[in-house]
């Protein structure tokens, strides 16, 4: 059950029983965001607002960089299209530190597949029972990756994997800007073990807002054999660089692959 608690500082919280009677804070949620590239950018940017949001970086000295780059600002997202245009947050920290796992209740892999092996093996001595792993996407086989890496641990933790990204996006001043150019309007996610969908899919959900909604597949083989990225992508590539529209001569300036 949930009440209301006024506090010395005149604002209410909600607060919620445990099963064993004690009290905690509703927003005390801590969600790990690995990556620095466009996604994981954004998705810092948005779970920040309301959450303990720590972003984790393997790649290089791509951690420091970030934190340098954003100092003691906040970083700036901006949702084009949207009532509310400009939402500015601080994540909890930036860091190359996998121990950091050990506080997530969610962990989102916004990094291309190659690097998710990396994460997975590198968190696993640190995460603990029940954890939501998401990846965004997870269609190269994603579970059978975490099955592989965290062994017999795997089973106490809860890995959904998302078909694609929820937004398309891209950093506009790195390290400090981004944009959200559009939000898709549903994408697919399964959860293995399929038991735990309920719970995984209030909590994704409530981390992505409204849109997109997230609707569920079978399982997460289905989400790799029915990859739209392998579909969509060539397509195009190919409407772009094909020979009715491509001289092959170098262009004056670095083309955007949705906008281009």
């Amino acid at each position: 059950p949930f009440r209301a608690v006024p506090l010395h500082s005149r604002r209410l919280t909600l607060i919620r029983r445990t099963r064993g009677g004690a009290m905690g804070d509703v927003t005390d949620c801590c969600v790990v965001v690995c990556g620095g590239g466009n996604a994981a950018q954004v998705v810092t940017g948005l779970l920040a607002t309301r959450y303990r949001t720590i972003a984790v970086s393997f790649f290089a000295d791509e951690a420091a960089k970030w934190k340098t780059a954003l100092g003691r600002d906040e970083f700036e997202l901006t949702v084009e299209g949207a009532s509310v245009g400009k939402i500015r947050s601080k994540p909890t920290e930036i860091t190359n530190d996998p121990s950091v796992a050990k506080q997530a209740d969610v962990i989102i892999l916004a990094v291309p597949s190659f690097a998710h092996g990396e994460y997975f093996e590198k968190f696993a001595p640190y995460m603990k029972p029940g954890t939501i792993v998401a990846v965004m996407p997870a269609r190269s086989g994603g579970d059978i990756l975490f099955s592989a890496k965290l062994g017999d641990k795997a089973k106490d933790m809860v890995f959904v994997g998302f078909e694609t990204l929820p937004w398309a996006c891209r950093f506009t001043e790195w390290g400090r800007k981004a944009t959200i150019l559009g939000t898709k309007g549903g994408i697919l996610a399964a959860v293995t073990p399929p038991s735990k969908w309920p719970l995984a899919y209030a909590v994704m959900q409530g981390c992505l807002g409204v849109f997109p909604h997230v609707q569920e597949s079978p399982n997460n083989l289905g989400i790799s054999l029915r990859n739209p990225g392998a579909v969509i992508h060539p397509g195009v590539m190919y409407g772009r660089w094909c020979p009715e529209k491509w001289d092959g001569q170098p262009v004056a300036e670095k083309p955007l692959f949705y906008q281009g």
